[in-house]
């Protein structure tokens, strides 16, 4: 049986054994913080493992909170290094921060870097950001600091987030000493206005959105708009000198306009004059007008449809009647033509339908007979029936002898015999001169 003393003896010694140890940890702490930085330089354990060949850049923020060497360096949210320094830049307003990351952290020349914290009342620590499209871009060179010139400056590379502290002291400086006292006064003018008006300001809140909605699809035309005036102001500037010396000019023009006062009056009554001239003309001459358009449309689509006709004969108009395939056939440097004209009045008269009375519908001598109204012969005025004979609005002239067609139907001699005295122009006034006794009677 051990005895009372015995076991006093045996936890003295291991108390002893104890503080010993202790006081070897804290000589050992002592000693090695006199040849450093104090408990900063030393790694904290669980932290990222750098590898043998640590990547090290220089950082610029302009405010670094409270962040402290040996705090975690993160990469798109992963620990990736520590921070290893922190001191006063050379310029005396900002602050140096150097790091040390795993060497395959590479960041390129458009990288980015944060002071954040972990959580509300947090540690802070250094975020990278390095996204997936800077990959093609080049490298961040080691010796260059990644900083920011000024606060907002647009080639900033480093921020801080906003810190708990600032939040808390701005929350403060409202409750107390803001305006948070004059949000009563502010509400009670606002129901004593809204009140009773409810369905109106709503209204107009809707009509406001919709506002809103239409500027918002229209952003782009807006934005065209917007430059287009750009370039209209550019072109103004850079003709300034011709608009001042037109701007010059212009008092003599006023005063030109100002001596011709009365001729233009005078125009503008001789216009305003005719416009009810041609008003009433075409309010008579509607229906005729009408018809004549009407009439029009086959030969306009017989004109469309020659067309390819038309552009490949085009060459022929300008070596008619002899065309460049009959130069191969020309024997030596000259050529006969031999032409037949009929250029008496009486047959010129007769083609144009002068004495053939009214034009009637002449059917199709053979084939199918076309179902047609002969007054408008299109399938509800849309144009020319489909199909053969083609029916025009103008009929043809009529095959059949008018009242006042001339006995040879148009195929006088071309030596006709001479009656006396008569004149070369007795005939067609004859001609015309019973035409109109026929339409008379």
């Amino acid at each position: 049986m051990r005895s009372p003393l015995r076991k006093n003896a045996v936890g003295r010694q291991r108390l002893v054994q104890v503080g010993a140890a202790a006081l070897a940890g804290a000589a050992l702490i002592a000693v090695s913080g006199c040849g450093t930085q104090g408990l900063q330089s030393v790694p904290l354990p669980g932290g990222a493992n750098l590898g043998e060949s640590p990547r090290t850049y220089k950082l610029q923020f302009l405010d670094v909170l409270d962040l402290v060497p040996q705090s975690t360096v993160k990469f798109n949210g992963i620990e990736v290094g520590r921070v290893d320094s922190i001191q006063v830049s050379p310029d005396q307003w900002t602050a140096e921060v150097k790091i040390e990351v795993q060497n395959n952290v590479d960041l390129s020349d458009a990288s980015t870097a944060e002071i954040q914290q972990t959580n509300l009342l947090g540690e802070k620590y250094v975020a990278l950001e390095d996204p997936q499209e800077n990959a093609g871009l080049p490298r961040q060179n080691p010796a260059e600091t990644i900083g920011c010139p000024a606060v907002g400056a647009p080639d900033c590379r480093t921020r801080t987030a906003t810190d708990i502290e600032q939040v808390l002291g701005a929350l403060s400086l409202l409750l107390n000493g803001g305006g948070i006292s004059q949000i009563k006064p502010i509400v009670d003018e606002l129901n004593t206005a809204l009140d009773g008006r409810e369905t109106q300001v709503k209204s107009l809140l809707n009509e406001t959105a919709t506002l809103i909605s239409g500027l918002e699809e229209q952003k782009n035309n807006i934005v065209t708009a917007l430059d287009g005036l750009d370039k209209l102001s550019n072109r103004a500037r850079a003709q300034t000198d011709q608009i001042n010396r037109v701007l010059d000019e212009l008092p003599k023009g006023i005063a030109v306009l100002e001596e011709q006062r009365p001729q233009l009056v005078a125009m503008l009554e001789q216009v305003d004059r005719l416009g009810v001239v041609g008003v009433q003309v075409l309010g008579t001459a509607r229906e005729e007008i009408i018809t004549d358009l009407k009439a029009l449309r086959p030969t306009l689509q017989a004109l469309a449809g020659a067309a390819p006709d038309l552009i490949t004969a085009s060459p022929l108009l300008f070596t008619y009647p002899f065309p460049d395939a009959l130069l191969p056939g020309v024997k030596g440097d000259s050529t006969n033509l031999f032409a037949n004209l009929d250029l008496r009045l009486l047959n010129q008269l007769e083609a144009l339908g002068v004495g053939q009375g009214e034009p009637v519908y002449s059917p199709p001598r053979t084939g199918p007979q076309p179902i047609i109204d002969p007054a408008n012969p299109y399938y509800n005025g849309n144009g020319p029936r489909l199909g053969w004979p083609t029916i025009t609005l103008l009929p043809l002239p009529n095959a059949r002898p008018g009242p006042n067609t001339p006995p040879s139907g148009g195929q006088y001699a071309l030596m006709p015999e001479e009656r006396g005295q008569q004149s070369f122009l007795q005939g067609p006034m004859n001609m015309l001169a019973n035409a109109n006794v026929g339409a008379g009677s």
